[in-house]
C-alpha cells in the first residue's frame, strides 16, 4: 500500500462522505438523498390484524389522547385505581407474583349494561398508557398491546354438559389467563352467566351501573365540547346546551347517546341547515320508540340481561 494511501474509511476527507453521523430531522438529510430511502415502510393493522405496506410521507409519531380519560364518566376513585394499576404495570418496576413461574398481567373486567362506556374505559386505558388497543378473540392473544376482548361473552359463560365443545373453549382461555403477562381487559354485558373459574383469575371487577340523569348530562356536554373543538361547529352546540337538564332525562346510553348525535348532524347536514332542537328532539323520539318496541318484544330490560335473569324469567 502506498504510504499516503488512508488506512481506514473513517480517515476518508469529508467531502467524500457528506452524511452526518445521526439524522433526526428531514431537514438534516444531504442533498437529494431523500431518492435514496425506500418510499414504503411495514406496518401493522390493528383494525384488519395483518402486516401492510405503508407511505413513509404518511407517518407520523402518536399523538396520545390523555384527556379521553379524564372525560370518563366514571367514580373519581375507580379512575385513580385504574390509572394506577396500569402505571406499574408499563413502568420498569413491576411487582412480581408470589408464585415463580405464575403470570404477572393485569386483568380487569368491566361489566355492566350496554352503553354505559365499557369500550369507551378500555380504549381510555390505552391512551394513557400509550399502548396499541388490539381488540381479540380468544385465539389473538400473545401480543404485546394491551388487549381488549370486548363482549366476547362465548368465552367466559359457565361451563354446562351440555356443550362440551365450548367447555374446551372456556378451560384453554382459564390457562391463558393463567399465565399472561400484559394487560387485559374483559368487558361484558352479561357477567350473570360466568364461569365461577373466572373470579380468581381477575384482579379487578368494575361495575358499570346505568346511567343516572347526573352522568347522562356530563356525556352528553362531553359530546357537544368535542362538536366544539371541531371544524364543522357552526355556532348551534349552545343553544342545545340550554337543553341540557332536559336531554339528561332521556333513557338513554352512552352508545345511543354518540349515535343520536351522529344521526341529527347529518340531517341537519343532508337539508342544509344549522343544527338545532327540532333536529335532535326528532333523533331522540324515534330511537325512544324503537328501544319501547324492543322492551315489549324481548319482555326484559338491559340489566335484567346483564344480571343473566333471562333464564329465570323464561322458566
Amino acid at each position: 500500500m502506498h504510504g499516503n494511501s488512508m488506512s481506514s474509511s473513517s480517515e476518508l476527507p469529508s467531502k467524500y462522505d457528506p452524511w452526518p453521523m445521526k439524522i433526526n430531522r428531514r431537514e438534516d438529510l444531504p442533498h437529494n438523498a431523500e431518492m435514496l430511502l425506500p418510499a414504503t415502510v411495514h406496518g401493522f393493522n390493528l383494525k384488519e390484524k395483518k402486516w401492510v405496506n405503508l407511505f413513509v410521507e404518511n407517518t407520523h409519531t402518536v399523538d396520545w389522547n390523555y384527556r379521553t380519560f379524564d372525560r370518563l364518566v366514571l367514580d373519581g376513585k375507580i379512575k385513580e385505581m385504574i390509572r394506577a394499576l396500569v402505571d406499574v404495570q408499563t413502568s420498569a418496576k413491576r411487582m412480581d407474583d408470589i408464585i415463580t413461574g405464575k403470570g404477572n398481567g393485569l386483568i380487569i373486567l368491566l361489566h355492566g349494561s350496554p352503553g354505559t362506556c365499557k369500550t369507551l374505559t378500555a380504549e381510555s386505558v390505552a391512551e394513557i398508557a400509550e399502548k396499541p388497543l388490539y381488540r381479540v378473540t380468544c385465539g389473538d392473544i400473545g401480543t404485546e398491546a394491551l388487549l381488549l376482548l370486548d363482549e366476547e361473552d362465548v368465552f367466559l359463560e359457565e361451563r354446562t354438559m351440555a356443550d362440551l365443545q365450548r367447555n374446551s373453549l372456556v378451560s384453554v382461555f382459564l390457562r391463558l389467563l393463567e399465565y399472561y403477562e400484559g394487560i387485559l381487559i374483559l368487558t361484558s354485558n352479561r357477567v350473570g352467566t360466568f364461569d365461577e373459574a373466572f373470579k380468581s383469575r381477575i384482579q379487578v371487577a368494575i361495575h358499570y351501573d346505568n346511567l343516572t340523569p347526573k352522568s347522562r348530562k356530563k356525556i352528553w356536554q362531553n359530546f357537544f365540547d368535542m362538536i366544539e373543538e371541531s371544524t364543522e361547529e357552526d355556532g348551534s352546540i349552545p343553544e342545545l346546551q340550554r337543553r341540557l337538564d332536559e336531554l339528561a332525562k332521556e333513557e338513554m346510553n352512552g352508545r345511543q347517546i354518540r349515535n343520536a348525535l351522529l344521526t341529527v348532524r347529518q340531517l341537519a347536514k343532508h337539508r342544509k341547515e344549522r343544527l338545532d332542537w327540532e333536529h335532535l328532539s326528532q333523533v331522540i323520539k324515534t330511537s325512544a320508540a324503537f328501544n319501547k318496541y324492543l322492551k315489549a318484544v324481548r319482555g326484559h330490560t338491559d340489566e335484567q340481561w346483564a344480571r343473566g335473569e333471562i333464564a329465570a324469567l323464561r322458566v
